[in-house]
């Protein structure tokens, strides 16, 4: 269903891109055979229609404007606005369709040739600019061709007759263009799609963990490389707390893997709960999980106390009961902190400092949090 509301917005977003240009030729050219038809057809006839037309693509082109300006992605609303594009194409081809009966002079053979002339080159042109959209692309060919084609069937004579039969069959070639060139465009449509989604999920895969969908290792070291350099240049203090989950491996040896990764899923969410947006949560593997803090005071005492509240707050967060599936389980963090510039300059060397500050909270009896010493 996605896909299919994502085709239809990429289909309404093509024709609202031709929208403009495919209304000014259709009044330029509407312009062009009113000013040639003005001495053989009553002038409130001719001034008439034209004004209608011009009116009518004026507040098509509007709307269109509009739309391009805000766009959708709602189902209902990208149904809605492609049924009003095609109500408005209908529209149009109706008033082109009418010049058939209006603006077809019966004593200037000339001039019939003129008109029709101008419809086939409209229709040829409502192909190539509706062709994404079948449904527009057809109710603009038929309803401003098939008047012209009737109207020589009805006069009754040999070449008309001749000429209703050539029309027809110039329009069946038209449906069968539009259905080739409609199909093209929705390929194309499709694979754009397609490969976006695939290049969506290589970058899942080479920069978030499967499980949990936090960054990884790869994504975190980028992340902690850009933080480390606008802190430099700011002054800005940061920190990086590498957190453990105790007794882990007994959790998994004695319920089960999958009971484990229910864990470190939920251990997940409540670690995106403890922190800002603009701040980092990354596993690395196993049960190792790393918050990278930015944006912190300049002053190296006021930051500590900082990063002690976020990860006092990560404590007890991580202390609350968890459910997986009908067993209840409690789990504790030992978390080491490094800081920027006091405890390392370099990812590397944030990231031995934050482990080894891990290791000394385990050793202090773990549930707990050390800052590197």
């Amino acid at each position: 269903m996605i896909r299919q509301v994502a085709i239809q917005a990429a289909q309404l977003e093509r024709l609202l891109a031709t929208n403009a240009r495919t209304l000014t030729t259709s009044t330029l050219i509407a312009v062009v055979l009113a000013y040639v038809l003005l001495e053989v057809i009553a002038s409130h006839v001719v001034v008439g229609w034209l004004s209608v037309l011009i009116l009518f693509n004026i507040l098509r082109m509007l709307i269109g404007v509009h739309q391009q300006r805000s766009p959708v992605m709602d189902e209902s609303l990208v149904r809605r606005r492609l049924v009003l594009f095609r109500a408005g194409v209908a529209l149009s081809g109706l008033l082109w369709g009418a010049t058939s009966y209006l603006l077809f002079p019966a004593e200037y053979p000339q001039h019939q040739m003129f008109v029709i002339f101008v419809l086939t080159g409209m229709t040829a042109g409502g192909i190539v600019s509706y062709a994404v959209d079948m449904v527009s692309a057809l109710l603009y060919s038929m309803l401003t061709l098939v008047p012209v084609l009737i109207c020589f069937f009805l006069i009754g004579d040999t070449i008309s007759y001749t000429m209703s039969v050539a029309g027809l069959l110039y329009l069946v070639f038209l449906v069968m263009s539009v259905r080739y060139m409609h199909k093209s465009l929705i390929e194309n449509i499709t694979l754009h799609f397609d490969a976006l989604a695939s290049e969506k999920a290589i970058k899942q895969l080479a920069f978030y963990d499967v499980l949990t969908n936090l960054p990884n290792r790869r994504l975190l070291l980028d992340r902690l490389n850009h933080a480390l350099a606008i802190s430099a240049r700011s002054g800005k203090r940061g920190a990086l707390l590498f957190l453990d989950l105790d007794h882990f491996k007994m959790l998994n040896d004695t319920l089960g893997h999958d009971k484990g990764d229910m864990l470190l899923k939920q251990v997940a969410e409540r670690l995106l709960g403890c922190v800002r947006e603009t701040d980092t949560v990354a596993r690395l593997g196993g049960d190792e999980f790393v918050v990278m803090l930015e944006d912190l005071s300049e002053d190296t005492v006021e930051a500590s106390v900082q990063v002690d509240v976020v990860s006092q707050q990560i404590i007890t967060s991580l202390n609350q009961p968890y459910l997986l599936g009908d067993f209840e389980y409690i789990s504790t963090p030992s978390i080491g902190v490094a800081m920027f510039i006091e405890h390392g300059q370099s990812h590397d060397e944030l990231l031995k400092n934050a482990d080894i500050a891990m290791y000394q909270a385990k050793k202090a009896g773990r549930n707990a949090v050390r800052f590197f010493s």
